[in-house]
């Protein structure tokens, strides 16, 4: 009985950290750290970039919680505050309260790579650049100009 109990609780406890870990909830520290190198592509620097900087728009080279809620804003998402402040702290390396753009490409990089399997944030900016993207687009129909 006591055997079973253990096996019980370790497989809870392997559960628990894959859940912690590979499914999102926490980047480990040791797969997206201060000194990872980002191997990326050119393109896909640039491409980061912009997508970094539709929630930087003042340039500053971080982007905080007020900058992820006001785009959420203009996309009509809401996401609870403290639940942002879990999703930038999985990136936010330095624990600044702002994710850098290096801290951001280190992510992106890992996640290529394979080392990291997945990332609230990532997902967060690649569906807002996406729901943004799609906004930008008026047809002539729509725009009164046309002919």
């Amino acid at each position: 009985m006591r055997f079973f109990r253990e096996q019980v609780e370790e497989e809870l406890e392997a559960a628990k950290k894959f859940l912690y870990y590979e499914m999102g909830y926490k980047v480990k520290s040791d797969q997206l750290a201060d000194s990872s190198e980002i191997s990326l592509m050119p393109s896909d620097i640039e491409r980061y970039k912009k997508r970094f900087h539709m929630f930087d728009k003042d340039k500053k080279g971080f982007i905080t919680i007020l900058d992820v809620q006001r785009v959420l804003e203009s996309i009509s998402v809401q996401i609870a505050e403290n639940t942002l402040h879990d999703i930038l702290n999985e990136v936010d390396l330095n624990k600044n309260g702002q994710v850098e753009l290096n801290e951001f490409l280190q992510l992106m990089s890992a996640i290529q790579k394979g080392h990291v399997s997945g990332s609230r944030l990532a997902v967060l900016m690649k569906t807002a650049e996406e729901n943004l993207r799609q906004r930008g687009v008026i047809s002539v129909d729509r725009s009164g100009g046309g002919l």
